[in-house]
């Protein structure tokens, strides 16, 4: 039991002795949080990336947006657009005049259009 006589520190000595301990609290959380962050970054560098489509229709912009391009998978020129299928863009190619063949990757060429 703590002795009645003895002074208790001054009021500004607890309150540095709380605010070291503040920080040693914090830096431990700090540690903590770099251990996690490290740990998600591996994951994330192991987890493989996702395929990438094989076929890409690339959309215009506006209230209709129509088809406006094809695109194999793996070109990497738009990103508006939607995954789709090699029945899917041929049918695009066949119906609509408007839609062109991505001039980089040439899909016409892989599906076999140019051959004809």
């Amino acid at each position: 039991m703590p002795d009645p006589l003895l002074p208790l520190p001054s009021a500004l000595d607890q309150l540095l002795v709380i605010r070291r301990w503040l920080e040693l609290t914090l830096a431990r959380v700090d540690e903590k949080i770099s251990v996690v962050r490290a740990a998600e970054e591996e994951r994330a560098r192991r987890r493989p990336l996702p395929e990438p489509p094989a076929w890409w229709i690339e959309y215009g912009i506006g209230a209709t947006r129509r088809p406006d391009r094809v695109h194999t998978g793996a070109c990497g020129i738009t990103s508006r657009g939607r995954s789709a299928t090699r029945e899917s863009v041929l049918e695009v190619l066949r119906t609509v005049p408007s839609v062109i063949a991505c001039p980089l990757c040439r899909p016409d060429s892989e599906l076999g259009l140019l051959d004809r």
